[in-house]
């Protein structure tokens, strides 16, 4: 690993250290001149996704292992927009058999769980942040640099993925076949055809750093995808503490959409790309609802 990242940087690695470990391995790279950067090792296979990143590719044709070489259309809004800072791709290497990826790295200090801080200054500038990404509107929906699909196929391409992954990893609870047969079969998708914009389907608060109390940086790129905006306002609002602090945040830009509308349907995709378990599906369906 060292090798590699010194042939791709042209410079001396000092030290190699662990960061975390999720669907990529993440570490921090210092050079003998004291430059940092970080270093992003895909953990999965692409023929053995779980349920999440399955789900990713089927619905939005997101390859992993790949989708860092196209995160520039983000990089690019936070440059204008000036709310956080985000890691710049510097070089692409190999590790053992697998690409690496070489950014810059973000100073800030991390955060592990899913909720984000307590913080009403955070939460605001996340809302605002959220918001003017989703001003930068798409006719259609795909990846940030291919938008392939048309809004009217979103519904039934996500209800084609929940199918295959309740029929693999959900076998042991019925109810959850039940409720997808029952109301995500229903789902209108007129629902999400008026919103495409950039979102990140699997945003929580251990996708950003923080410094002196603020957001500092969004350091996971990996599943940012042009998709209905409405998915990613229902995955965020379940890992908010402040969420009027959101709101005022988020309103500051755009008005949010009544989230009666699509909570359940968004949540229920949630649930399935856990992969498994025993969760209690009206209390995952309802629990930290904040907005109507």
């Amino acid at each position: 690993m060292r090798a590699s990242s010194e042939k791709a940087l042209g410079e001396t690695v000092a030290s190699v250290g662990l960061v975390a470990k999720n669907s990529n391995v993440l570490y921090r790279l210092e050079t003998a001149t004291g430059v940092r950067y970080s270093l992003r090792v895909p953990l999965l296979s692409p023929s053995s996704l779980s349920p999440f990143w399955q789900h990713m590719q089927d619905t939005f044709g997101l390859r992993y292992g790949h989708q860092l070489l196209g995160v520039d259309p983000i990089l690019r809004a936070a440059d204008e927009d000036r709310l956080v800072q985000a890691p710049r791709p510097v070089a692409s290497t190999t590790v053992g058999d697998r690409p690496a990826y070489i950014f810059t790295w973000v100073e800030g200090t991390a955060w592990e769980p899913d909720e984000f801080p307590d913080s009403g200054q955070v939460h605001e500038q996340l809302g605002e942040y959220v918001a003017r990404l989703h001003l930068r509107a798409h006719d259609r929906y795909g990846t940030l640099t291919e938008q392939a699909f048309d809004p009217t196929e979103f519904v039934a391409r996500t209800n084609a993925s929940m199918r295959r992954t309740i029929s693999r990893f959900w076998t042991h609870r019925p109810d959850i076949g039940t409720w997808f047969e029952r109301h995500a079969t229903a789902m209108d998708p007129d629902v999400f055809s008026g919103n495409l914009a950039p979102i990140m389907p699997d945003i929580s608060g251990n996708q950003f750093v923080y410094r002196d109390g603020t957001l500092a940086g969004v350091v996971d790129l990996d599943s940012y995808v042009v998709g209905p905006r409405e998915l990613e306002l229902a995955v965020v609002e379940t890992c908010l503490t402040r969420p009027e602090d959101f709101r005022r945040g988020y309103e500051s830009v755009l008005p949010l959409p009544r989230f009666e509308e699509f909570r359940a349907y968004c949540r229920f995709w949630m649930l399935v790309c856990e992969g498994g378990g025993n969760p209690d599906v009206d209390e995952f369906l309802t629990s930290r609802a904040y907005f109507t």
